[in-house]
């Protein structure tokens, strides 16, 4: 693993992935595939209205406004449920009381909570990415300003901009077919947290002339990663919640993407990697995580706690003649 001690937060001026044993889950398309430009659709500028019950005018939110992770996140999750594959104390219920205390005595409220919330993700990865769909736009469009700090008006779903933050084409939808909104919905946690300043770093640094990468379709790249370890903890029964701590899944999940990509910026920055590089990075990723996830997510932590001392030595008081009284 590459050493993550030895980078700062300023900013500077600065695939096709290996076909796995899950079909339901294939890898995204090359990088630097173009396809033909969508034809643009217009949206209308916001407009006001009056609502009957109230007394002050409204304004409507138009697509391209930008949203919190926490609306989106409940956005999502009520739009892509799926009670049928979701395991709860409720669908377990049986007449056979032995048969019932037999399920309970292995599988504690704990474990069906954390399983319901595993589930719950992975149901993400079966509903695509629809720009008709105006809080997949507004996702798409936070990612933008975000990562650009642009305060530019849009008023059309499709264009080139997508193109500036690594998507392959100018309608970003079909970069998402093999994650579904698991990968946008990492993307915007990525960017709508306290880690957002790392996350420009490493989309500024994705320009460079020499060593560019396409930020979002790597992104999308490390979700599907996630997408089968995640898999690879329900099925093999290997269990994640020695990770968790303080942790909900999603922010568990959530770090580990983060995690992620730090190692594939520290290990792209510091052997001077091209795009020729991408599976190879990817690859040695996916090793970090299914054989040492916990190490991963230690060294995560590491590294932002470093970063917080080093900040707060830059602040502190320092005793001279000058100040002595």
């Amino acid at each position: 693993m590459a050493d993550i001690e030895d980078i700062g937060f300023e900013l500077s001026t600065i695939v096709e992935q290996s076909t796995d044993g899950f079909e339901s889950c294939p890898s995204p398309p090359p990088p630097f595939h173009r396809n033909i430009n969508e034809q643009e659709i217009i949206v209308q500028p916001p407009i006001t209205f009056i609502d009957q019950e109230q007394i002050n005018p409204i304004k409507n939110i138009v697509p391209f406004d930008s949203i919190f992770f926490s609306d989106a996140k409940n956005y999502l999750f009520e739009t892509t449920t799926d009670e049928s594959s979701i395991l709860t104390e409720t669908t377990k219920k049986s007449n056979n009381n032995f048969f019932q205390r037999f399920i309970n005595f292995f599988r504690s409220n704990h474990n069906l909570e954390f399983h319901r919330q595993c589930q719950q993700l992975l149901n993400l990865t079966k509903y695509p990415c629809d720009m008709s769909d105006t809080i997949h736009l507004r996702i798409l469009y936070t990612i933008y300003r975000r990562l650009t700090s642009s305060n530019e008006i849009f008023y059309t779903t499709y264009g080139s901009h997508w193109e500036n933050i690594g998507f392959q084409s100018t309608n970003p939808e079909t970069d998402f077919r093999s994650t579904g909104l698991f990968s946008i919905f990492f993307l915007l946690y990525f960017v709508d947290s306290m880690y957002l300043p790392l996350a420009k770093q490493i989309y500024q640094f994705s320009l460079d002339p020499l060593q560019q990468f396409p930020f979002c379709c790597i992104g999308i790249n490390l979700a599907n990663i996630l997408i089968k370890y995640l898999r690879q903890t329900l099925t093999s029964q290997k269990s994640m919640q020695k990770l968790l701590n303080e942790n909900t899944i999603i922010d568990l999940i959530g770090k580990l993407f983060i995690a992620l990509y730090l190692n594939f910026y520290l290990i792209w920055r510091n052997n001077s990697y091209t795009i020729e590089h991408t599976q190879q990075v990817l690859s040695e990723l996916e090793k970090i995580l299914f054989n040492r996830p916990k190490t991963l997510v230690e060294e995560f932590d590491d590294y932002f706690r470093k970063r917080q001392e080093y900040r707060a030595q830059q602040y502190e008081f320092k005793q001279t003649n000058d100040n002595l009284i």
